[in-house]
């Protein structure tokens, strides 16, 4: 015999009961989500969930010591590949290195660095025979600053610049004095 069951019209759910299976529900689907993903990032590239690769420090701007010893830290090999001149980096600062910051690398990579020079040597100009206005005015625009003017009698025109010290052609650290030596008149001579 059969038996019927009677319910009221619209019987529905507890709302408490609704709301936990779509939890339930939700939480499986962002379960299997993250699980789908860990997967799939793994299989892609293992080295970047797995490995030991880092981005490369900058050191661009620290002095040789320092610099070193950040790269070393992380795990790179160093190597000085010599001295560059450099007008606004001070002398022993890094100005260049390889690769450049932010790459990924493995560890044990050598990372190139080049130290400045400091700026490049002023060439004192040749300013013998000149006024000593205009010998200034060179020698200021070469990058040099003059130092002592010394006169001595001589048979020339006076005022005209007859040596410098240091010579014509060499180097001089920027900013460093010329000292210049220029004829009086009414002289024998040197």
């Amino acid at each position: 015999m059969r038996t019927r069951r009677h319910t009221a019209a619209g019987f529905s759910f507890p709302p408490a009961l609704r709301s936990r299976g779509l939890l339930r529900d939700g939480g499986l689907v962002l379960l299997t989500f993250a699980v789908g993903y860990a997967i799939s990032a793994l299989w892609i590239s293992p080295s970047s969930v797995l490995g030991s690769d880092h981005p490369t420090p900058r050191v661009l701007g620290l002095v040789d010591a320092e610099a070193r010893k950040k790269l070393t830290e992380q795990g790179f090999r160093v190597r000085l590949e010599g001295e560059r001149t450099n007008p606004v980096i001070p002398r022993g600062a890094v100005v260049w290195q390889d690769p450049p910051p932010g790459m990924v690398l493995a560890p044990n990579t050598t990372v190139q660095i080049v130290v400045s020079a400091g700026p490049a040597p002023v060439t004192v100009p040749d300013v013998v025979g000149l006024a000593l206005s205009s010998a200034e005015k060179i020698i200021t625009a070469a990058g040099a600053k003059v130092g002592t003017v010394d006169t001595v009698q001589t048979s020339g025109e006076p005022g005209i610049v007859i040596a410098t010290r240091p010579g014509a052609g060499n180097g001089r650290p920027r900013g460093a004095a010329v000292d210049l030596v220029v004829g009086g008149g009414a002289g024998g001579g040197l």
